[in-house]
């Protein structure tokens, strides 16, 4: 059994945070903040990341579903809601259709459900890169990709040393998990009450995909926040906090 590093705040129904690629659960402390006046927020760590970076990380979104569902059931979670954050969103999504029966409601946040071709740059750059680069360059330069201030954002230090902890080769795994994720014809599966977010300016998720996921998935909500990009919690936080916060709230 694998045991993921998690935080864990408020008390309530639970709600899973999941970041993304050379992130980890604190990306999301304000967030987490304001849920836990209501909610129980466990924000996890994605193996090879984060508090997590000494866990071997699989090349298959459907395995990193699994390890999420199986730290969730050691703390004694059986039904939750999760939002999930670009890799975190493709995560949460596999959980969802893997795992209906646990999934109250799924919040999908820069995500897609298959190959990103206007993507900033290819995956097989990015494993070059982390190989030729090491990881310490690898994050700051991904981090700045996340919003339209780059390496300006008065957040961005603190994106970029959320990822500075990574494994190398657990990292390059992720890359190759990401490149080998396509549901596009599973979105149908999906039961969970759902809605998709995105920003309009997303460079690494266009917001074409959140578009198709909302188009296939049974009854989902959209909504794509403007002058934002992949990082719309740092960039509109107040706006991307209750757009969340509501839609957890709902009946």
């Amino acid at each position: 059994m694998t045991m993921l590093h998690y935080r864990r705040f408020g008390s309530g129904k639970t709600v899973v945070l999941q970041h993304g690629f050379v992130g980890c659960g604190e990306i999301f402390a304000p967030l987490s903040a304001q849920l836990a006046q209501n909610f129980d927020v466990i924000a996890t760590d994605l193996p090879g990341l984060g508090g997590s970076a000494k866990i071997p990380a699989p090349d298959q979104v459907g395995e990193l579903a699994k390890i999420l569902v199986e730290t969730l059931t050691e703390l004694g979670v059986d039904k939750f809601s999760i939002l999930g954050h670009s890799l975190g969103s493709e995560t949460a999504l596999h959980l969802a259709m893997d795992f209906p029966e646990r999934v109250e409601k799924l919040i999908l946040y820069g995500g897609c459900a298959a190959d990103l071709p206007e993507r900033y740059e290819p995956y097989e750059e990015s494993i070059r890169r982390i190989d030729v680069d090491g990881i310490v360059p690898t994050a700051a330069r991904i981090a700045s990709t996340w919003t339209n201030a780059g390496a300006n954002h008065p957040l961005y230090e603190f994106m970029r040393s959320c990822g500075v902890n990574s494994d190398q080769e657990g990292a390059k795994q992720l890359v190759r998990a990401m490149a080998n994720f396509d549901v596009r014809d599973r979105l149908g599966e999906v039961q969970a009450k759902t809605l998709v977010i995105c920003g309009d300016m997303d460079r690494t998720t266009h917001p074409r995909h959140s578009i198709e996921m909302w188009e296939k998935i049974p009854d989902a909500q959209l909504c794509i926040l403007p002058n934002s990009a992949h990082a719309a919690h740092a960039e509109v936080p107040g706006v991307f906090n209750q757009v969340v916060s509501r839609f957890l709230m709902e009946d």
